[in-house]
């Protein structure tokens, strides 16, 4: 009878009959659509592998999602590199201040150890900054006490600048006995018509008391040069890993309370004018390279670079002579590891309208250990890391007496791409013997060239320029 009724109902109204089909099969597709995502809402709310409020989550490079959630083994250890400079100079800068409203760090299901008497026992363990998962709309919900921030959430979040810089300029502890271990402040001035280097070194085997420190400047006045090398015992230096401030007999580096850096040099005549150097470097912009590992696995290596641009004030004597230091631009870095063997290919660049280029790679025994990568920076903070496609440079004479008169760089991914060229205005070169007798000297190049800086980031254009400083060396067969 139904069926009767169905086809008769068919055959007299067949356009009412399709639309009442229609709406019948799409309220059953919209039922189904709706009983499927909230089963995928119920499990997912079953799996505290999860942590959500947010539109997106950064994750350490390479992880196995399924493994990370599954807890397999694969998943242990994993963190994000770099973490605080993502939080606060890449997604909490201001590059995205009208697309990103908040962020939250978020540690979930970590494994630690709890040792009670003679028992340890395994637990796992999350953690949040309290004011953060809030703000991102996360937080747990307190059934009793207090949950707010503590004076490590607020240091990470937003470290003052002496914090910052302390942090990042710490000393470290050499891994073993190495002859060849060193670690060092560099400081570069740039000055009317020449340049100031400066080295704070502690170089040699801790572990075996075979070490010591080294002050080294250079001071190009107006094309008149002044070279100092200071070296010290180790009972006459003064340092500890974890902290960024060096004592070299009467010289020193130290960070002060506003994060600025106080500098001082003192080196006797020896046949010549002794020096007095007292500086203070603060940064112009807060621009800064986190520490990173430039050596790859068979070479202990680090870099970082806490001022790419800053300004430096004091004054600086050779004898008699003396210089006023007022709004100098100026640049720091800080290095460690093992150098035997080893060269580099180093440049930085910060331009008046805001650009701060710099870039970087390391050689052993003359061949190049992984990429060589250059970051860019602009007014709105950090901008790119691109990998260099190449660098070139070129040379005037031969021999010993060969010197670099230009370089120019390439560095892209995809569609992002900048160009440097450089022309040498003034060099300065020194014989090191970083090979093994009977294989090669090398020649290591500090230059000052006026640079241009062009490209295409994001789409948009840049164009400028300004001075630069640049490394390299050359390698000559004994």
């Amino acid at each position: 009878m139904i069926g009767r009724l169905v086809v008769a109902s068919l055959r007299r109204r067949p356009g009412r009959s399709a639309l009442l089909l229609a709406g019948y099969a799409l309220g059953v597709s919209v039922t189904v659509t709706l009983l499927s995502i909230g089963g995928a809402l119920v499990e997912q709310s079953r799996d505290r592998e999860l942590v959500g409020g947010g539109d997106l989550i950064v994750l350490p490079e390479g992880l196995d999602l399924e493994t990370f959630r599954t807890g397999g083994t694969s998943s242990l250890y994993f963190r994000v590199d770099q973490a605080g400079f993502l939080y606060r100079e890449v997604l909490g800068g201001a590059r995205y201040a009208d697309d990103i409203r908040a962020i939250a760090p978020w540690i979930e299901d970590e494994l630690v150890y709890l040792r009670t008497g003679d028992r340890t026992i395994p637990a796992s363990a999350s953690g949040e900054i309290p004011s953060a998962a809030r703000a991102l709309g996360a937080a747990p919900e307190v059934v009793a006490g207090e949950w707010t921030d503590g004076p490590a959430d607020r240091a990470w979040m937003a470290p003052g600048d002496s914090v910052l810089y302390a942090g990042l300029d710490a000393f470290h502890a050499p891994g073993a006995a190495d002859s060849t271990w060193a670690e060092w402040h560099y400081f570069n001035v740039s000055l009317p018509g020449g340049g100031l280097y400066l080295t704070y070194m502690v170089a040699g085997d801790q572990p075996g008391g075979r070490w010591g420190g080294r002050l080294l400047v250079t001071w190009d006045d107006g094309g008149v040069e002044r070279a100092f090398d200071l070296r010290l015992p180790s009972d006459a230096v003064r340092f500890s890993p974890g902290r960024a401030d060096l004592e070299l007999g009467g010289s020193y580096v130290r960070i002060r309370a506003d994060g600025s850096y106080e500098l001082e040099a003192r080196i006797g005549a020896a046949g010549g004018a002794p020096l007095r150097l007292d500086l203070v470097i603060r940064a112009a912009r807060r621009r800064y390279l986190p520490p990173v590992a430039v050596g790859g696995r068979t070479l202990t290596s680090g870099y970082v670079a806490p001022l790419l641009d800053a300004r430096a004030e004091g004054s600086i004597c050779a004898g008699t002579r003396c210089r006023d230091v007022r709004a100098a631009p100026a640049y720091h870095d800080h290095n460690w590891g093992v150098w035997r063997d080893v060269t580099w290919d180093w440049g930085q660049l910060s331009t008046a309208d805001g650009f701060s280029l710099l870039y970087g790679g390391v050689s052993r025994d003359g061949t190049p250990l992984g990429t060589r990568f250059a970051f860019l920076f602009d007014e709105r903070g950090f901008l790119r890391v691109l990998p260099v496609v190449s660098l070139g440079v070129d040379w005037s004479g031969t021999g010993d007496n060969a010197v670099p008169t230009s370089l120019a760089l390439i560095a892209g991914r995809g569609a992002d791409t900048v160009r440097v060229a450089a022309v040498v205005v003034a060099v300065r070169g020194t014989p090191g013997a970083s090979g093994a007798p009977g294989r090669r000297e090398d020649v290591f190049y500090q230059m000052r060239a006026d640079a241009s800086l062009r490209g295409r980031i994001g789409g948009e254009v840049i164009e400028t320029g300004g001075r630069g400083s640049f490394e390299t060396w050359r390698h000559t067969r004994r």
